[in-house]
């Protein structure tokens, strides 16, 4: 049975003011009115009976975080006493174990011996497909008290879910095969097709990828097992594609399993392999237990009945953990098997999870409670904290999968971190009422928020639960408060997050100020004012791009600029203007075509409509910047200007005029001074029309580049406020430095040979594994049994021109068929003919060790190693390690 989901009159009006924060309407917290109830307390202390717990159900299908809740029993009961949980109103709500699942809920039961002591519980929500994101989902806990005396008493709290759910499918065109289901059937059911590509495309989901250069038809070829696993047969693509090819097979026997076709041929985008070498195609394997029925629903109500077991399997859980081996989980994935090489002690999987995930030999995450993950207390098909019903991706899995080479869309909410983003904060009256609900995102949202230095107002005060400012201004307040909001997700080891605000009691001196943070900047052609002024500016042809902070103001420099309200700065007699500048491209750039000193500059802002009566800051060439405003009657226009302007570097500009002195500052730093404005004509500019951002009133000297963070004050800030201004340097993007060049370009290679045995593997030649001996099994290796007496060669082919110089081989020896080679050689590919390498050096074919072979350098993109066999035994090799440089270096 599918729960009605519904939003509350009081939400939709909440969204208008916030369309991140936790949209779960509530009064500022009340006094206790629990006597005589058991008690629900956070994490962080707040009494949950009235106000309620809120759940979040993340974007995608995925194990969704629990709440930590602590029962305090009633204090006035006779001990001992037992208290009766039900989160009752749907199948998916849970509970730590033990508990129980049913179709209305989960329940469980907590002792309590007495009255000093607590008891905590989870709470969770599975995920569901329907309803949009932004809904709201209303269940309840009911709480049950029989205490010694057999007297009972029932109470209840809310349970609030922001669903967070969206249609959006994956962005890598899959194509599901089904040609060779031919020996067991099974996806021949239309139920367990559709589960089967469910789980499969969410996976896909999480990915942020591209679709990769074509694959033309019947290219790509990819090994299928046969029943049994005696055997394989190999396939092809029957059609071009530029995604993932995902081959679906039934067998009667031995069980279910994934795999990537692992054939030496991988992704490329512009002709280039993609670095970290993705897979063609894939495949996933399903077998059922012969007493078991398959269970292929995805109504999410019916969540609570999966099974796997030798009765029921439910096809969902299953491929979706199958197909996370063919996707990243196996040795096949370069990067996956290096991860798995280092025990799992990766940088933000440690972050994350507060310790190493290493895999074990098969490439699952362990069982132990450590290897849980974290958010969700999930672990897949092994036991966790909650009823191990269908296995499920979580946050750990996803985070770990990157590792085989797939990037994640970390815009998604299951990757975002906390974060009070910004909000526009209008000024308040004394003596009226006041509300403003701050704005958060990521994390787990069931926020606590708190002031943690500053002050606001007399009157008003912060809800803890819902972030919402309210109350009556008192009758004495007046200017600007600033404070500073601290913010805490529900994740214990999480860091709280602080943001500073201005609240303006009256007018205030900030008239303007745009962060062009809003993402629906560019749809709806305003910019916000974050001042509280109200003074929304018009955007025509821009873009919302990087800003110095966050969100930026993109200028094209051919049509596209902003306009501020005329009247913005009614009043006004003195006046400062602030920005973060990047100028795209040369500052010489313009769009006017004339040679007059305007022409050749442009704007930063322009107030006026007619050259010579308007005050407007430029860029000119060589990185100039120039103020030009009204001089004295009859003298024309003043200008100041300095240097130091540098395309494509974010810089902070600044002017203030007060009466007769304009200052124009660059970086915090005083950069020209004048005295000679005329006061008169500033203030009829700043109390008049024609306020632009970007281009002149004249309709020319459009910029190039973007804007950030632009400021208007009514008053000339002093050059201590300016330089504190530009203090606050934007942080520049944070870029890896280079790891060390890798001489090994055989990691470049793509693996052909003319032979491998089919239970062997070339993925291996080329994986920097480092053997501890010829014998060392512990990564896929290359063999040709049975090809006695024969030469076999294996080759790397490369996307660019490498120069080579020398080779190291590390010989596979197992004494039960393959043994060292009696000889062998190195070739290159001269572009029309394979020839040996000039004057090598030894041809070593030692064991338990890397031969190396150099020669005079050779400049290819082929390089081939062909190896003669023993008359009684084939050949293999470890490692083949080829040095060299790219040509391009």
């Amino acid at each position: 049975m599918n729960m009605k989901k519904w939003l509350s009159m009081a939400l939709s009006f909440a969204l208008l003011f916030s369309l991140c924060a936790f949209p779960a309407a509530a009064e500022p917290v009340k006094p206790d009115s629990t006597t005589g109830e058991a008690k629900i307390i956070d994490i962080f202390g707040r009494t949950l009976n009235d106000y309620g717990v809120e759940l979040v159900d993340w974007q995608g299908y995925i194990a969704n975080p629990y709440v930590k809740l602590n029962v305090v029993p009633p204090k006035d009961a006779a001990y001992p006493l037992t208290i009766d949980i039900k989160a009752k109103g749907t199948s998916r709500l849970m509970m730590d174990r033990p508990s129980t699942l049913s179709e209305t809920g989960a329940a469980k039961t907590l002792t309590f011996q007495n009255t000093g002591e607590s008891k905590h519980f989870l709470l969770e929500i599975h995920p569901d497909r329907i309803g949009g994101n932004g809904e709201i989902e209303h269940y309840m806990l009911e709480l049950t008290v029989t205490d010694a005396n057999g007297n009972v008493q029932k109470q209840t709290t809310p349970i609030r879910v922001w669903d967070q759910d969206d249609a959006r499918e994956p962005s890598l065109p899959l194509k599901f095969d089904y040609r060779y289901d031919t020996i067991q059937p099974y996806f021949s059911d239309p139920a367990i097709r559709n589960a089967s590509e469910q789980a499969i495309k969410d996976w896909f989901y999480f990915f942020d990828m591209e679709p990769f250069d074509t694959v033309p038809a019947n290219s790509e070829v990819t090994r299928l097992p046969q029943d049994n696993f005696d055997g394989h047969i190999s396939v092809t693509n029957n059609e071009p594609y530029n995604g993932m090819w995902v081959y679906l097979r039934g067998l009667n026997e031995p069980y279910s399993t994934g795999g990537a076709s692992d054939n030496g041929k991988y992704h490329k985008r512009n002709g280039v392999t993609v670095p970290d070498r993705i897979h063609r195609s894939l495949l996933t394997i399903l077998d059922f237990y012969d007493t078991a029925t398959p269970f292929s629903s995805l109504d999410d109500e019916k969540w609570y009945l999966t099974e796997m077991s030798d009765t029921s399997t439910d096809v969902y859980g299953l491929i979706m953990h199958e197909f996370g081996h063919a996707l990243a989980f196996s040795h096949s994935w370069r990067g996956m098997a290096a991860y798995k090489r280092s025990g799992g002690t990766a940088d933000n999987i440690v972050a994350y999870q507060g310790g190493p995930v290493p895999l074990d030999d098969t490439y699952h995450i362990p069982g132990e409670p450590q290897y849980w993950d974290r958010i969700s207390g999930q672990n897949g098909g092994r036991t966790h904290l909650f009823h191990n019903k269908r296995w499920m991706l979580t946050k750990l899995t996803l985070l770990i999968a990157e590792k085989a080479g797939w990037t994640l869309n970390r815009s998604l909410t299951p990757f975002l971190s906390p974060a009070i983003k910004n909000t526009p904060v209008p000024n308040a009256k004394p003596g009226q009422n006041y509300e403003l609900k701050l704005q958060a995102e990521g994390g787990v949202p069931f926020y606590d928020w708190n002031i943690a230095g500053g002050t606001l107002p007399e009157g008003l005060t912060l809800d803890r639960f819902t972030g919402k400012i309210a109350g009556k201004v008192s009758g004495g307040a007046k200017g600007s408060y600033r404070f500073t909001v601290q913010l805490r997700d529900y994740d214990e080891k999480s860091a709280p997050v602080q943001k500073e605000f201005t609240l303006n009691v009256g007018q205030g001196e900030l008239a303007g100020d745009y962060l062009f943070d809003e993402k629906q900047a560019e749809d709806s052609g305003i910019a916000l004012d974050y001042s509280g002024a109200s003074h929304d500016a018009a955007v025509y042809h821009a873009s919302r791009t990087d800003g110095a902070r966050g969100g930026g103001l993109g200028l094209n420099g051919l049509s596209s600029y902003m306009k501020l309200p005329d009247r913005m700065l009614k009043g006004a007699q003195d006046f400062t203007f602030s920005a973060w500048v990047n100028v795209a491209g040369s500052p010489a750039a313009s769009s006017s075509g004339n040679s007059d000193i305007n022409a050749a500059n442009v704007r930063i802002f322009d107030f006026g409509s007619r050259p010579g009566k308007s005050m407007a800051l430029s860029i000119e060439a060589g990185g100039t910047l120039r103020l030009t405003a009204p001089g004295p009657q009859g003298t024309g226009a003043v200008n100041i200007s300095g240097s130091g302007v540098t395309s494509g570097q974010w810089h902070h500009a600044a002017v203030t005029v007060s009466g007769s002195t304009a200052i124009l500052y660059l970086d915090g730093a005083e950069l020209a001074k004048t005295s000679d404005v005329n006061p008169g004509s500033i203030r009829s500019l700043l109390n008049g029309a024609n306020k632009y951002i970007g281009k002149s009133g004249t309709n020319e000297h459009y910029f190039a580049g973007s804007l950030d963070e632009i400021k208007l004050y009514s008053r000339a800030l002093l050059a201590a406020d300016i330089a504190a201004l530009a203090a606050d340097k934007p942080s520049p993007p944070v870029v890896e430095p280079p790891g060390p060049i890798n001489p090994n370009v055989a990691v470049e290679g793509n693996v052909t040979a003319s032979y491998v045995s089919p239970w062997e593997s070339l993925v291996g030649l080329n994986d920097e594994y480092e053997p501890t001996s010829s014998a060392d099994r512990g990564h896929p290796i290359y063999g040709n049994w049975d090809t006695r007496g024969t030469e076999q060669w294996v080759q790397y082919d490369f996307d660019r021109p490498f120069t080579l110089s020398s080779s190291e081989v590390y010989w596979f020896a197992d004494h039960d068929g393959i043994d060292l080679p009696a000889s062998f050689y190195i070739q290159y590919w001269t572009g029309t003919d394979w020839v040996k390498v000039p004057d090598p050096s030894e041809y070593g074919v030692l064991p338990d060790q890397y031969n190396v072979t150099s020669f005079d350098p050779v400049t290819t993109t082929k390089i081939r190693l062909t190896m003669k066999a023993k008359a009684t035994t084939s050949t293999g090799i470890q490692q083949w390690k080829v040095i060299g440089t790219s040509t391009s270096e």
